[in-house]
């Protein structure tokens, strides 16, 4: 009894509610911690697509050394008779990509079965691989194939072959280690259904080999097979910024890394590093790097031993 006595006595807390001020002071710091945090959990996501991204293409590369060993150590080829020309060979046109196809006709036949993405497909199996999850996919059409529009099922595919390498013997690249094979070559562009060679190599007689020749004094453009190559800047006006100022390579030796390019600079940039030799403050191109005696890009010769050789801004 006297205990319940003295708890009577005791007074009642009355509930109590947060001032406006209060609240004001919890949402402020609520705001503070969301603007420390968000940019943390923004780059941590970016981290994990890059890191993504050399995976897949590093898995997409030793594909490709699976496919030399098949075809006596020789680089896959990606030119074939142009459908809509057959006196020239494809060199810059985008060219069937995926299951989605069915030729209308032999020639286009032999170029898709020619393609760099679809004669390496039983290697890499996974059309996955090709896509870069930092890249915009494009749904375009291809001039020698014009009643021919991808579907959405389509796969995208974010990274271009360097066409210098069509049938070029892989023991007879100088520096495997840094020479390009598969880039973001199209920039933030993935294109739904077509493969792209970024360099495209020109080669004009469908009766000789398409295979690469160095660079020579008095370069002889727009005849022959394999005289010079031509770096496209064409991102579909998506700019390079792909991975935090950079994009991703693969090379001949089959290791895959983040470049950092030059992106949003307006000096030139340095031709060891960057394929592009200017960007105006943008993150597009407006100028590229060739040989000294621009016949070819100058990063994706396989003859090149990656010396300091001057370059020549086109």
């Amino acid at each position: 009894m006297r205990l319940k006595r003295a708890a009577r006595g005791i007074p009642k807390m009355k509930n109590r509610a947060f001032t406006l001020i209060e609240l004001l002071v919890v949402i402020a710091i609520i705001a503070i911690l969301a603007a420390i945090l968000f940019p943390v959990f923004a780059q941590a996501k970016a981290a994990a697509k890059k890191i993504t991204s050399v995976s897949n293409l590093k898995q997409a590369a030793t594909s490709m050394h699976i496919y030399l060993s098949d075809y006596d150590d020789i680089m896959p080829i990606t030119y074939a008779p142009n459908p809509a020309n057959p006196a020239h060979s494809t060199h810059g046109i985008l060219t069937p990509a995926g299951k989605w196809f069915v030729p209308a006709n032999n020639l286009q036949r032999v170029a898709y079965e020619s393609s760099w993405a679809t004669n390496t497909y039983p290697y890499y199996k996974n059309d996955q691989l090709l896509y870069d999850a930092n890249s915009t996919p494009v749904v375009t059409t291809s001039a020698p194939y014009p009643s021919f529009t991808p579907p959405s099922s389509a796969p995208n595919i974010s990274y271009t072959y360097n066409g210098n390498l069509n049938s070029y013997s892989h023991t007879s690249i100088a520096t495997p280690a840094q020479l390009p094979v598969l880039w973001n070559g199209r920039g933030r562009a993935s294109l739904t259904g077509w493969a792209y060679a970024n360099p495209p190599m020109y080669c004009y007689d469908t009766a000789a080999p398409c295979v690469y020749k160095p660079p020579v004094a008095g370069c002889p453009l727009n005849s022959g097979n394999g005289n010079s190559s031509f770096l496209s800047l064409n991102s579909r006006n998506l700019g390079y910024d792909l991975h935090s100022g950079g994009i991703i390579f693969t090379y001949a030796d089959s290791h895959a890394k983040w470049v950092k390019l030059g992106v949003k600079t307006t000096a030139n940039t340095d031709p060891l590093k960057d394929p592009f030799a200017n960007y105006n403050g943008t993150t597009q191109p407006i100028s590229r790097w060739s040989d000294s005696q621009r016949c070819h890009s100058y990063l994706f010769r396989p003859d090149f031993d990656f010396g300091q050789e001057a370059g020549i801004v086109e």
